[in-house]
């Protein structure tokens, strides 16, 4: 398992460098004309709204209708509990998402979550609605499918299962594979675009597995994702 963290970290890392490497203030502190980069906002509001037109200034602080067709990678980072003792999961996700109109996305990821006992490594896909706004608050719906293994102690089955040359030595453990789970699950959460190609987010989901209700969670994470046309 920790193989495939290291894995997914850099994954994670390599999709989300470009970002890293252009590391700024966000757009727009000083001028409501914020996305003057993208070819398409800046058509649009090139001349730019008086400076006593305050409606004006408003709607071109705000638009973010521009991001139709954006394609991009995101990195991933959150909390949850999914493992069967009930205790947190840190998880990492790493995949890519697109603009097909300014208001509706899809993405397609890998996801590992892992804690002292537990670990889950599967994939996700999932579609979101959102308002074609700077700051743009979002729903979803979302499918997350996978396998579990977990931890467990080893000290009395004649065995070497951390091939260190001793057999059944004290504290000993061995992973065991626990089977497939799935969730689906809805989602509330909201974007800001810190400049027209970087994007924040910040979003919860209500887990719903296969493995019954008990089992369901509630997951909070935040997201990076760097756009290009």
């Amino acid at each position: 398992m920790c193989c495939r963290i290291v894995i997914l970290v850099v994954g994670t890392w390599l999709a989300l460098s470009p970002a890293i490497s252009l590391a700024q203030l966000p757009d727009g502190l000083t001028k409501s004309r914020w996305a003057m980069d993208d070819p398409i906002y800046s058509e649009k509001y090139g001349d730019g709204a008086g400076k006593l037109d305050l409606p004006g200034k408003v709607k071109q602080a705000a638009d973010a209708r521009f991001v139709e067709g954006l394609f991009g990678w995101y990195g991933a980072a959150g909390i949850s509990s999914l493992g069967k003792n009930g205790n947190a999961m840190g998880t990492l996700e790493a995949g890519a998402t697109g603009y097909w109109t300014s208001y509706f996305t899809n993405r397609f990821g890998l996801i590992a979550a892992v804690n002292d006992q537990d670990s889950y490594i599967g994939g996700e896909t999932g579609l979101r609605l959102q308002t074609p706004t700077r700051l743009a608050p979002f729903v979803g719906l979302g499918l997350f499918a996978g396998y579990a293994d977990s931890e467990e102690l080893a000290d009395n089955d004649d065995i070497d299962n951390d091939e260190d040359g001793h057999i059944d030595e004290w504290g000993e453990e061995k992973t065991r594979f626990d089977g497939v789970l799935a969730a689906i699950y809805p989602e509330a959460g909201v974007h800001f675009w810190w400049t027209p190609r970087l994007r924040l987010s910040a979003y919860a989901r209500q887990m719903i597995t296969t493995e019954g209700r008990d089992s369901d969670t509630v997951y909070f994470g935040g997201t990076i994702g760097v756009f290009s046309r």
